[in-house]
């Protein structure tokens, strides 16, 4: 992400000068002690519809040790498919994912985890939450399933992930789909860049009214309904977590620039899509990547946002599918 609008050229710098204006900024300042004894909700609308959206994604429920966190998954699918590993974006969780799953069912044997420290899975202050560390957590975590390399697809914060797993553990990636993925600066400003630059993180609500606004920016605007059911559920969930997502999103912020210096170490085959419609990452990003990554084929969707999985699935697993077919057929 960036906070200036720039050439392509400037890129390294622009991610290099973000970090820095984030860390002299009111939004890097957390209470040790808050963090320190923040609990998850037990009870809350949205804890509720969990294992509702589990049913809908046709997922069962299991929990893995990874680095001493408690990391709780779905998984599903085909037993002996090729692995697809999901990975959500920030602020979310692996139901981000629910109404894609069903559509790659039959394909795909399906992993789909809470990263650590989001959603259900263990959150511990003081542990590394940088995206090095998380892609390293996701490999000990693919290690754990077996099944070989996986295709990796990753949206957002994840897809910023993705791209550090592929690059610091090419064995466990077969493929790789960056979708709307953090790690890349564009060359127009977002919306969410420009409430950074005001002081303001729109995917960190504080207060129930504030959650209308992350569905805002995170959906296109004919899903303004969609919009506005899901900050209704999850209103409670979210605003009880804005200690955390703001500890969570410098550790974000400050490892970006990480993220970018390895792209063009990824060798594997790599899908970089987006909707033309995003305003949390601008579309523009999608260049910075393509730029960068040695094998990739871009694919922007129209009439699109920040999330296509929930906004267009069935075009979204019809895309991923006929990635992964065509990347196999150039395997042969």
């Amino acid at each position: 992400m960036n906070t200036l609008a720039v050439p392509i050229s400037d890129e390294a710098d622009v991610l290099l000068q973000m970090q820095q204006q984030f860390l002299a900024g009111p939004l890097a300042q957390h209470d040790a002690a808050v963090l320190s004894a923040w609990q998850p909700k037990s009870r809350s609308l949205w804890r509720y519809l969990q294992p509702i959206m589990a049913l809908r994604a046709e997922m069962r429920q299991a929990v893995s040790i990874i680095d001493g966190h408690r990391v709780h998954y779905w998984v599903g699918g085909q037993a002996e498919g090729p692995t697809m590993l999901l990975l959500h974006g920030f602020g979310a969780s692996r139901e981000n994912w629910a109404f894609l799953l069903p559509r790659l069912a039959q394909t795909f044997r399906l992993l789909v985890p809470d990263l650590p420290g989001f959603g259900v899975s263990e959150f511990r202050y003081g542990a590394e939450y940088a995206l090095s560390a998380q892609a390293d957590r996701m490999a000990a975590f693919l290690a754990k399933q077996g099944g070989g390399a996986a295709y990796v697809v990753g949206s957002s914060m994840g897809g910023a992930i993705a791209a550090q797993l592929a690059a610091r553990h090419a064995e466990s990636v077969a493929a790789l789909c960056l979708m709307n993925a953090a790690g890349a600066p564009g060359s127009r400003m977002s919306v969410l860049e420009s409430g950074l630059a005001a002081g303001r993180n729109y995917l960190a609500p504080k207060q129930h009214s504030d959650t209308a606004k992350v569905m805002a920016i995170c959906l296109h605007r004919r899903h303004r309904l969609m919009g506005m059911g899901l900050a209704w559920a999850m209103a409670g969930e979210m605003c009880h977590r804005h200690p955390v997502n703001q500890y969570l999103f410098e550790s974000l912020v400050t490892s970006l620039h990480d993220t970018w210096c390895c792209l063009q170490g990824i060798s594997a085959p790599t899908l970089v899509l987006w909707g033309d419609s995003d305003r949390v990452l601008d579309v523009s990003c999608s260049d910075a990547f393509r730029q960068q990554i040695p094998q990739n084929h871009v694919m922007v969707m129209p009439g699109v946002g920040h999330l296509p999985m929930l906004e267009e699935p069935a075009a979204t697993a019809n895309v991923l599918r006929d990635f992964w077919v065509g990347k196999m057929e150039l395997s042969l």
